[in-house]
């Protein structure tokens, strides 16, 4: 028999993605399905991901994290760069296989971490050792170069 400590959720349900905010602020993590290609090779899409909340503390340069973007629509995206806009954190996300940043976005509007990523076949992959942070840094510096060769090009 097997245990999930957190509840699976899909936010295509009505009222799921305020249920999965409410969850996060009261510090209780959630396990939801990923759709879509946006973060592929690490997520194809159907996977089950296992957020944690933020909580006071933000998230760290490559993690993945569970975020709204400006249209209010839920996102599971690459943080690649933070800073600071009249005092306000503001973080630029983008998904590993997409050519363009998401744009920044207020930290406020950031609510989870993705911890564990549950393949298809049930195999877990725990994104805090050491190779997944490796791994996740690599794949910021490879977004961060592409972007500035891109400025330089355009220059030309």
């Amino acid at each position: 028999m097997r245990c999930c400590a957190a509840p699976v959720i899909s936010i295509r349900d009505p009222g799921a993605l305020e249920l999965v905010q409410s969850l996060l602020r009261q510090g209780i993590s959630v396990r939801i399905h990923v759709s879509g290609g946006s973060m592929q090779p690490q997520l194809q899409g159907g996977e089950l991901v296992e957020i944690a909340p933020l909580a006071a503390i933000l998230p760290r340069l490559g993690e993945i994290i569970f975020l709204l973007d400006r249209q209010g629509d839920p996102l599971v995206h690459r943080l690649i760069w933070q800073r600071s806009q009249n005092g306000v954190p503001h973080l630029l996300t983008k998904g590993d296989a997409c050519a363009c940043f998401d744009g920044f976005i207020p930290a406020e509007q950031a609510a989870g971490r993705v911890l564990r990523i549950i393949s298809h076949s049930g195999k877990t992959t725990d994104l805090r050792t050491p190779r997944e942070r490796l791994r996740a840094a690599l794949i910021v510096c490879r977004a961060l170069i592409g972007h500035a060769l891109r400025k330089a090009a355009a220059r030309l």
